[in-house]
């Protein structure tokens, strides 16, 4: 087994609705009428173990209602957290289920084995999608409590589990050598972990580009789905096969598995599987240039994003139906698609991180409409919003998000002002966007464990939301102002550099050049890049801008 990369935010970013909350079998299952809540929560618990955590569901509210009336709160609470799963996209922010889990754990019922095992597992399974590090030391927790309960399987699949952890952190040793130990007893008697680690790992070699190499581990994990009774649908083994034949350039036989799997699963109305078929065969008419079917795809996978109250999913998913509609010039449906994508991010306020990107989108859309008023204030609250992300930055993760948005951002911005002549602006922008990047990797980063809010950070979630909701430029900075004084009153040594470094000014710049000196600022794009050259503010008045073909660097400077 060799793990070459650290991975994208991608991964970590769909583990929850893949490997977590839409897992369910596809067998439609029966049991005999069950009658104490104890045989109820043994018979989920069966269902459980092989991540049908959906269909186990309502046999846990069940059992935490028999529970509750007999005052059993420690089963109670064992069963009520059992429910998480099957509702975590439709339900709060993953750092507000993350704090009332941390919560659960100080609580007096929490403290019989057997309930604190099951409330440190749903915490692991959630923190691997909110910080590595935190879900590492979860299941760390969850190895060793369940080896002195006797739950060697268990304590396996913690393993495992770390070694996944430490591969989102870029531990690649201490992955390769748990996940490979885990991995090797799950072949022999656990085959829920065995599709896990096979699709994980095929699935992280998809992202890494040996689409050829992913085929293998893949294909293990469907083999033992299909011939495990009751086992979940493999959903990262599907969609992560479907893109390696893309990327094999197989769009063909891409495409018929993704349509025979829609086929095998509408009967059993699986929304979440379907929401992540939909939107993985987009991406394959995407590559293959049918655009008409990628919109087509992208707006089946909004309809169930929707079904399921799945916001996050949303801002996403509609986020690549706009650029799709873009890409075809149909901009109305793109403005649509875009302002749903802001909208259903502001269901989540203390998860915005997609905003700017979206903020962004928008943009390119209003220089389509030759509305560039709008989009130069779209482009401003874009870059404001990635600011006051990152000044308070909750995990590395999405650190890492956030900073690959930037650049994006800032070139669109960039390209935008470059196309209007106004040199000076450009500049000012990408020196903005360096600036900012600079101060993030000098600044001193500490995870943020999800908490209760306090009575200040829950003014600074609003102040974002209000940032969000604003045009007016003097307003923003206004409400930017509050952001950073409101950090400050949290914790000033936790913020991530505080304001964003402004940029030197220009003329400035070139009065310090000598007469023969060239400052040429770049920014490469695909599929255009730029250049732009200074002379000393004595030989030129004003910069000259310079457009770059992808395939060519060359500058020409006119006096």
């Amino acid at each position: 087994m060799r793990i070459a990369f650290l991975p994208s935010f991608r991964i970590a970013a769909g583990l929850l609705l893949v490997a977590l909350l839409g897992v369910v079998g596809c067998e439609v299952l029966h049991w005999r009428n069950l009658v104490s809540p104890e045989a109820i929560v043994a018979r989920a618990d069966e269902m459980s173990w092989l991540n049908s955590w959906i269909e186990a569901e309502p046999l846990y509210r069940q059992a935490e209602s028999h529970f509750t009336q007999r005052r059993q709160l420690s089963q109670a609470l064992y069963a009520r957290v059992s429910e998480m799963p099957a509702h975590s996209e439709s339900s709060t922010s993953v750092p507000a289920q993350i704090a009332l889990l941390t919560h659960d754990l100080a609580l007096p019922e929490a403290q019989e084995p057997e309930t604190r095992l099951r409330v440190l597992t749903v915490l692991g399974m959630l923190e691997v999608n909110y910080d590595a590090g935190m879900a590492r030391k979860t299941w760390a927790d969850v190895e060793a409590l369940a080896i002195r309960r006797h739950h060697y399987l268990l304590a396996s699949r913690a393993m495992g589990e770390q070694g996944i952890a430490a591969f989102l952190l870029g531990d690649i040793a201490t992955a390769k050598k748990k996940v490979v130990k885990a991995w090797f007893v799950a072949k022999t008697a656990d085959p829920g972990a065995h599709i896990r680690y096979a699709s994980m790992y095929g699935a992280g070699l998809v992202e890494m580009r040996k689409y050829k190499e992913a085929l293998g581990p893949l294909d293990e994990a469907i083999k033992v789905a299909k011939k495990t009774r009751g086992v979940a649908y493999p959903t990262i083994a599907i969609t992560a096969k479907v893109e390696a034949l893309s990327g094999l350039g197989e769009n063909k036989e891409a495409l018929a598995l993704a349509s025979e799997e829609m086929r095998r699963v509408s009967g059993y109305h699986l929304a979440g599987h379907l929401y992540e078929l939909y939107q993985t065969r987009a991406g394959v008419y995407e590559r293959m240039g049918q655009w008409d079917q990628a919109v087509t795809d992208y707006g089946q996978a909004v309809q169930y994003a929707k079904q399921l109250s799945y916001w996050r999913g949303l801002t996403q998913v509609d986020g690549s139906l706009a650029a799709a509609y873009l890409h075809q010039g149909a901009l109305q449906p793109a403005l649509i698609a875009i302002n749903e994508a802001i909208a259903s991010n502001e269901q989540i306020p203390d998860e915005l991180y997609f905003v700017p990107r979206d903020l962004a989108i928008k943009a390119e859309i209003m220089v389509r409409l030759g509305d560039s008023k709008s989009s130069i204030i779209l482009y401003e609250k874009s870059a404001d919003m990635l600011d006051a992300l990152l000044s308070r930055v909750p995990t590395p993760t999405v650190e890492r998000q956030l900073l690959a948005d930037l650049s994006k951002v800032y070139s669109g911005y960039f390209e935008f002002l470059c196309d209007q002549g106004r040199t000076a602006d450009a500049f000012r922008v990408i020196e903005r966007a360096r600036g900012r990047v600079e101060a993030q990797s000098l600044a001193h980063h500490e995870v943020v464990t999800p908490h209760e809010l306090t009575p200040a950070e829950q003014r600074l979630t609003k102040l974002n939301i209000d940032l969000l909701n604003t045009d007016d430029s003097t307003a923003r900075r206004h409400i930017l102002d509050s952001i950073y004084d409101t950090e400050l009153q949290i914790d000033t040594d936790s913020t991530a550099g505080g304001k964003a470094p402004e940029p030197v000014d220009l003329g400035q710049l070139q009065r310090e050049l000598r007469p023969s000196e060239l400052l040429v600022v770049y920014v490469l794009d695909n599929p255009h890049s730029y250049a732009l050259a200074f002379p000393n503010a004595t030989a030129a008045p004003f910069s000259t801008m310079c457009w770059l073909p992808w395939t060519s660097v060359s500058i020409n400077l006119k006096s």
